[in-house]
């Protein structure tokens, strides 16, 4: 009996080490959800062409004129974001088959003012940037999660929308196009 007894004893502690030392060496995984911070973009000024006459040719609307249109961007300064703008290359009008070409340009500011001496010309229809540039390099650390209590500090961002209208001999009329601006975090 004190055979089996030993036995049993060995048997139980053998199985008390596996368990403790499952439980020292265990390993537990955390998992956390991420919810995109607020975005918001809002329009301050439509470009605008003024009045155009029949055969004025090539009219811009640059950098710095009064005419360009101007969007702020505001949102945690911690992400980039992914802007786009998607326009067609000619304007239309529903009382003829007259058409005005139509390029559209746009820059960004992302020094939080609205300057158009920080802008930063955009080669294509989309650009990926900080919300509030960094003067060097990466971002030190990943942007703080949001969770309770905490507001994460937001900046704001310009786009300033150009181009230019190439008018030739057309019927007179309201000429129009849709331009989409997407605004997303990356």
């Amino acid at each position: 009996m004190t055979g089996i007894r030993l036995k049993y004893q060995l048997y139980l502690l053998i199985l008390l080490q596996f368990l403790i030392v499952g439980l020292v060496f265990s390993q537990s995984i955390q998992f956390s959800i991420y919810v995109e911070s607020e975005l918001n973009a809002t329009k301050q000024q439509d470009i605008d062409f003024q009045e155009v006459i029949t055969n004025q040719g090539l009219t811009p609307v640059n950098l710095g004129d009064p005419g360009m249109g101007v969007f702020a961007i505001t949102g945690n300064q911690e992400l980039d974001v992914i802007v786009t703008i998607d326009a067609p290359t000619n304007l239309t009008t529903g009382g003829s088959s007259d058409v005005i070409p139509f390029t559209l340009n746009f820059a960004y500011a992302n020094k939080g003012e609205n300057d158009i001496n920080d802008a930063i010309m955009v080669a294509g229809n989309s650009i990926r940037f900080q919300l509030l540039g960094r003067s060097e390099g990466p971002a030190s650390h990943p942007p703080t999660p949001p969770h309770s209590g905490y507001v994460p500090t937001e900046s704001t961002a310009y786009i300033y929308v150009i181009g230019s209208l190439d008018v030739g001999d057309i019927d007179a009329g309201e000429y129009s196009g849709t331009v989409s601006l997407t605004v997303e975090y990356d």
